[in-house]
């Protein structure tokens, strides 16, 4: 039997981290990886953009997003371990949790991107939320 992961990505050193630490760990764990990608549509809105601008913006990130997760999908894939995609748009910890939640996976696997200590102490990561508000395990990697 196959454990089922979610792991959040993005184009960063953290959730490279995560990935490589999957690879290394395939041999040990029988596993298949949904990976998904999250647009943070408030940082858009929030800019008072017009809404066509907004459209364009918006269709454009989420254009950029799909190459992202599947070039992280083809990683995995090319290390052997089965991997799915998924793009999605919202607040990125509640959208982790509520596809962790409708996936049905086992846990959720997030690497914490680095932002400054004080960074997180005023706003919080999205990585500490996830600990905070996913009712499934979560793997936190440093």
């Amino acid at each position: 039997m196959s454990v089922r992961i979610l792991v959040p990505v993005d184009d960063s050193t953290a959730a490279h981290r995560a990935l490589e630490y999957l690879i290394k760990m395939k041999d040990q764990i029988s596993m298949k990886v949904n990976l998904l990608i999250v647009v943070p549509m408030s940082q858009l809105e929030y800019h008072g953009f017009q809404q066509a601008q907004l459209e364009a913006i918006t269709a454009q990130s989420i254009a950029h997003c799909e190459k992202i997760v599947e070039k992280h999908r083809a990683e995995l894939e090319n290390a052997g371990i089965p991997a799915f995609t998924r793009v999605e748009r919202g607040n990125p910890a509640e959208v982790i949790c509520r596809v962790a939640a409708s996936e049905g996976v086992d846990f959720v696997v997030i690497s914490p991107n680095g932002s400054g200590k004080l960074s997180n102490m005023m706003f919080g990561s999205v990585a500490n939320k996830v600990v905070q508000e996913c009712h499934l395990p979560v793997f936190l990697l440093r």
